[in-house]
């Protein structure tokens, strides 16, 4: 369960409820249709979003910019039934809350032998953390970078600064708890969250680091993020929910700033996704130090909401 899934559930338009969500998703191929390529029933897969394979950005390798995204991924697919009421389903493109998902050769990634609960959340929170770190803000070895927000984004952010080789990687969080296990995934330094935390980061970065990441999508903390570059560096926004912010225009310019916005870490899946399965096969990437399992759906969704679990899976007929 992602954290987007909890804030669309309680922004979600009257009109297309019922809605089924889940946009994290591992399991076993039941079927193909005829013209499916590169999967056969009984291959073990991981889901993530639907894009169309055709447009620019998808034949240039950043298919999170698919020209078709929204419609592919949040409009829903059309004949879904649940008895005589219809059904909002297809959710980035695999609605995968459902006993059943409905999915696409191009958002269904085979992933060997790996088990489901380690698979599931690579789809989504670890590849834009691991991605954005590593491909979007192409974090080199012996730089800094800061992370702001050490839920499952973030600390797949810390996890991809170490696998990058960032000399000083910073973790940045309220809590006592997430900043330690932020120290113990591959943070060189964990600073509180709070007003003295942007001179805390200059100190430990000789200055400024060179790249930042947000995952908070709070106006304060996107300004901190900015405070905290040397002149040149990037700050990157993952996290949802400020619908705009005011930022230091005159420190943008005058220190020759950038911002970026990242949608799932600038990552192609098909590559991208075994590659991570690979790393976590060989412990390089302990996204088990991450995962509290579920049996009951109720739970884990409670889990998610609260905070009690970092990335809380289901794992419904156990």
């Amino acid at each position: 369960m992602c954290h987007t899934d909890l804030t669309l559930a309680g922004n979600w338009p009257e009109q297309g409820l019922p809605v089924i969500l889940g946009h994290e998703g591992a399991g076993v191929v039941e079927a193909v249709g005829p013209d499916v390529s590169g999967l056969r029933v009984g291959d073990r897969v991981c889901l993530t979003f639907d894009s169309c394979g055709a447009c620019a950005f998808c034949v240039d390798g950043t298919p999170g910019y698919c020209e078709q995204a929204i419609v592919r991924n949040y409009l829903g697919l059309p004949g879904i039934r649940a008895g005589e009421t219809a059904v909002t389903g297809g959710f980035f493109g695999q609605s995968s809350f459902a006993g059943y998902a409905l999915a696409t050769d191009r958002n269904a990634i085979p992933i060997g032998d790996l088990p489901f609960e380690l698979a599931a959340p690579l789809g989504c929170s670890i590849q834009t953390g691991v991605g954005t770190v590593t491909r979007a803000l192409n974090v080199g070895r012996g730089e800094s970078v800061v992370v702001f927000g050490t839920g499952a984004v973030g600390l797949a952010a810390v996890m991809g600064a170490r696998l990058s080789g960032a000399a000083t990687i910073v973790a940045v969080d309220p809590r006592e708890d997430r900043r330690t296990l932020a120290l113990e995934l591959g943070a060189t330094h964990a600073v509180e969250a709070g007003p003295q935390a942007v001179q805390r980061i200059l100190e430990v970065t000789g200055g400024g680091a060179h790249a930042a990441l947000d995952t908070t999508a709070r106006t304060d903390v996107l300004n901190q993020g900015l405070q905290v570059l040397r002149p040149k560096g990037t700050l990157a926004v993952v996290g949802l929910g400020a619908p705009s912010a005011d930022l230091p225009v005159v420190l943008i310019m005058t220190r020759g700033l950038r911002l970026i916005g990242v949608i799932e870490g600038d990552s192609e899946p098909s590559e991208f996704l075994p590659e991570l399965a690979v790393a976590v096969r060989e412990g390089r990437l302990p996204v088990d130090r991450l995962v509290s399992t579920f049996t009951d759906f109720d739970e884990a969704w409670a889990a998610a909401e609260a905070g009690t679990a970092i990335k809380p899976v289901w794992l419904p007929g156990r």
